[in-house]
């Protein structure tokens, strides 16, 4: 058995100005390097003003980035549609910011928050990290009401979505890889239920390895984790990494900063960054992509390194994972690619 396609995160149209060239060449390299599909992990851009008219309402738009850049928006729409490759995502915390689940999950293609599909012999299982916890219930994100909440109240699976979880991992004659977009085994940035997930996928690997991988978006950040012996890998974003508003740099123009007001809280990458990946029944193996910052990096300005789980660099580090467990519990540590 053996499956090869390309992953990416975060790229973030309504921050970025170069968003559609970052998107070409990613469509690019899917082709050139013969991926099968592709797969992305959140946060790819709002729905454009037209979508939102026909299946949502944009009076209620109250999201973060409101740069509605429809012309680049439908300009990726149909490049991807063109590309003759299949594109399977997750929903980010972002992509709810202008409409509800069902709106996004159309705009996107997916049939829901949550559910799987079957590649040359293994299992992906997408799943929705997006819910605000209230009390003994778990609610949607939905028009940015996230916002307002407490950081410990968001980012949640949820019970119920816990109970799907174990039903789709045993019931699969396959090996399992979870995608996501908030990171499942990190802690930082990640979900607040993430010990019982790990609970779950050391009782579902007890007797036979059923969960082999993990993927996860959000965190714009390069880094593996390991949890219950499967490694849990957070792809870094296509275009950036945030870090606020309190950190800003002009990096490209004054043009571009009044235009994309949102690009000075970022420390950008030149290059697009995405990862290939294949497995095989010899293991995992990631190719990555090293790029470097526009302009200073997020510590050159002062911002804690501490604010992060894993450092923040602008690549995806090529990596060789196991199909067996691995030992450890949390980080791995890689040699410094730069």
């Amino acid at each position: 058995m053996t499956v090869k396609f390309l992953v990416f995160a975060d790229l973030h149209v309504d921050i970025m100005h170069d968003a559609v060239a970052r998107m070409q060449i990613i469509l690019e390299e899917a082709k050139r390097q013969h991926a099968e599909f592709m797969i992305h992990l959140g946060d790819i851009m709002y729905p454009d003003t037209a979508f939102l008219k026909e299946h949502d309402d944009p009076e209620k738009m109250t999201g973060w980035f409101k740069n509605l850049r429809d012309d680049e928006k439908l300009a990726i729409r149909k490049m991807i549609a063109g590309s003759g490759l299949k594109l399977y995502g997750v929903l980010g915390n972002h992509d709810m910011d202008a409409c509800s689940k069902e709106t996004a999950c159309l705009y996107y293609g997916m049939p829901g928050p949550h559910y799987t599909f079957d590649r040359n012999g293994f299992r992906f299982i997408a799943l929705d990290t997006n819910y605000i916890r209230q009390n003994d219930s778990y609610v949607s994100y939905d028009h940015c009401n996230y916002g307002s909440c407490k950081s410990e109240d968001v980012t949640w699976l949820g019970t119920d979505q816990l109970a799907w979880l174990r039903e789709q991992i045993m019931a699969s004659d396959y090996p399992c890889i979870l995608l996501s977009h908030a990171a499942l085994a990190d802690e930082v940035f990640a979900i607040h239920d993430r010990q019982k997930l790990w609970d779950l996928v050391r009782e579902c690997n007890q007797d036979k390895r059923r969960v082999i991988f993990a993927l996860n978006g959000h965190n714009h950040i390069d880094g593996v984790s390991v949890r219950s012996g499967v490694p849990f890998m957070s792809v870094n974003s296509a275009s950036n990494v945030w870090i606020g508003h309190e950190y800003d740099c002009v990096r490209y123009s004054e043009t571009i900063s009044k235009l994309y007001h949102h690009i000075t809280a970022t420390a950008p990458y030149w290059d697009a960054l995405f990862a290939m990946i294949t497995i095989d029944d010899k293991g995992i193996h990631v190719k990555g992509r090293k790029s470097s910052f526009v302009g200073p990096s997020p510590y050159e300005l002062g911002f804690p390194k501490e604010k992060f789980y894993h450092i923040s660099r602008p690549v995806v580090r090529d990596r060789d994972l196991p199909l067996t467990a691995m030992a450890g519990d949390g980080v791995i540590d890689y040699d410094d690619p730069s």
